[in-house]
């Protein structure tokens, strides 16, 4: 089996942005393989690579704090593409001018190509098979002011006339629009067409990620067994079913904990789904009480999933106990996805959005040490659904609708603890506030009576860039990233 380190590749460089690794993931959707990589990396991480991406960012250029960028990268003979944020660095390592433009553009706005353009491939590799104008996605209000040396404009918007530009001497393309999110049609292809530039042939399809999936697991696993944390969900459920194909029902264990915070009788509706699979190997056990005690008094969701997470640690060591296992023997498995890692803040450039159960401290100390596996924690779920299909799993156990860890804990929202006076003044305000919105989409009878209330907590989540959102709402969210805010 081919070492992903050896494989030609595409390779993302993450700037901050919430996009950047569907960047990477729309790459291999494609057939490309690809990484993600910090803009900081030193060139050696660039091996194999047969070009490189610059992904948007929160930040502006011109920030007191900005990523770390190793401006040698640009030095490199393989073609670069950059986006929004990463138009930005290819201009100005160029000698291009960056600055806050005229006006700014949030949402869909219109490409036009440079006369003789548009389905050129000689004389835009880029836009080859596309021709016409194009709808792109646009969030920035920064804008290049100046070309950097060596570049042509190849595409413009009413509002932005940098849109596009190449200097294809240099093997250097930069686009203002984000080609990885859906509202821009002809992503794919330009992606497709970057691709081709570069010299990369297909060589990423969901045979040859279950195959590295499952090297992987034999060669982090060595001689040890592995004990997982089963929820019962699809990522835990894909999870177990790559550890028994990779190391065999003898050598893994699953552990699923009834936690409390679980569906009606989802813990005998798991146990009997596995046994209809035909796995064998794991065991079922009710903790409730001690999770409930857990997070007894606490109103925070996010003070709520660290409590759960750290308390699973604890579970765990008692198991570990109780079955006298050899810890030396025995690793920890985890059905941890890449959302999970980037909404956790666990790469350099990316925003906490909530501490998933499976980043706490506990669980980092023990990543630390080696000490866990996650055969999932590159992948999305649509990913994991394939895999689970390829594995032979039914759409029972892959097609179920996703239930987080700290399940009940968080959705519903009750507590013993008291709220300060200052919360409940701000309470108050968001209440009046949201008594004056009407709601839209109600019979006039139902809208006359319908009581709206503000929960007293705030919950997380990655706002939805809407395109018939108002024009105010796009300016909060600027520099290729949707910004996170209470929902």
């Amino acid at each position: 089996m081919e070492n992903t380190n050896n494989r030609k590749k595409i390779v993302v460089l993450d700037f901050g942005s919430q996009y950047a690794h569907l960047i990477a993931k729309r790459f291999r959707a494609l057939g490309f393989y690809s990484e993600i990589a910090l803009p900081s990396a030193s060139v050696d991480v660039f091996k194999n690579a047969m070009g490189v991406v610059f992904s948007g960012g929160p930040a502006s250029v011109y920030d007191e704090k900005v990523p770390d960028f190793n401006s040698q990268i640009l030095n490199l003979d393989i073609p670069i593409l950059g986006l929004c944020y990463g138009h930005y660095i290819v201009q100005q390592g160029y000698g291009g001018k960056v600055g806050k433009a005229d006006v700014g553009e949030f949402g869909f706005a219109t490409l036009n190509f440079a006369d003789g353009m548009g389905g050129d491939s000689s004389a835009c590799p880029l836009f080859k098979g596309i021709s016409g104008s194009q709808q792109v996605w646009m969030s920035h209000q920064d804008g290049v002011l100046k070309m950097g040396d060596g570049f042509e404009v190849v595409g413009s918007t009413k509002d932005c006339p940098y849109a596009a530009t190449q200097n294809l001497s240099k093997k250097r393309f930069s686009l203002q629009f984000h080609c990885e999110v859906k509202d821009t049609p002809c992503g794919n292809q330009i992606f497709e067409n970057f691709a081709a530039f570069c010299g990369m042939e297909k060589n990423w399809d969901q045979a040859t990620v279950l195959n590295t999936i499952l090297e992987n697991i034999k060669r982090d696993a060595g001689d040890k067994n592995v004990l997982l944390f089963l929820s019962g969900g699809v990522d835990s459920t894909v999870a177990f079913a790559l550890l028994n194909k990779a190391l065999g029902q003898k050598r893994v264990l699953g552990l699923h904990i009834d936690n409390g915070f679980m569906r009606k009788n989802e813990s005998a509706s798991v146990a009997a789904a596995y046994k209809k699979f035909g796995f064998e190997n794991f065991i079922a056990r009710d903790e409730s009480k001690s999770f409930l005690a857990a997070i007894a008094g606490l109103v925070d969701p996010q003070k709520k999933r660290m409590a759960v997470g750290e308390n699973f640690i604890t579970v765990r060591d008692q198991f570990v106990a109780e079955q006298k296992l050899d810890e030396d023997n025995w690793l920890l498995a985890q059905g941890t996805l890449y959302p999970d890692i980037i909404e956790s803040g666990g790469t350099k450039n990316s925003n906490t959005i909530k501490t998933h159960h499976n980043r706490v401290a506990g669980i980092q100390a023990l990543l630390e040490k080696g000490l866990i596996i996650e055969p999932l924690k590159d992948l999305y779920k649509d990913e994991v659904r394939s895999i689970g299909k390829a594995l032979g799993l039914s759409d029972q156990l892959v097609m179920r609708h996703p239930f987080p860890g700290p399940g009940l804990s968080i959705n519903v929202l009750c507590s013993e603890g008291e709220l300060s006076a200052d919360q409940v003044e701000e309470l108050k305000k968001a209440q009046a506030e949201l008594d004056g919105i009407k709601v839209e989409g109600f019979c006039e009878h139902c809208s006359a009576s319908l009581k709206k209330y503000v929960l007293p907590v705030r919950s997380v989540g990655v706002r939805r860039t809407d395109p018939l959102a108002s024009v105010e709402a796009h300016r909060r969210r600027s520099h290729g990233r949707t910004r996170k805010s209470p929902a």
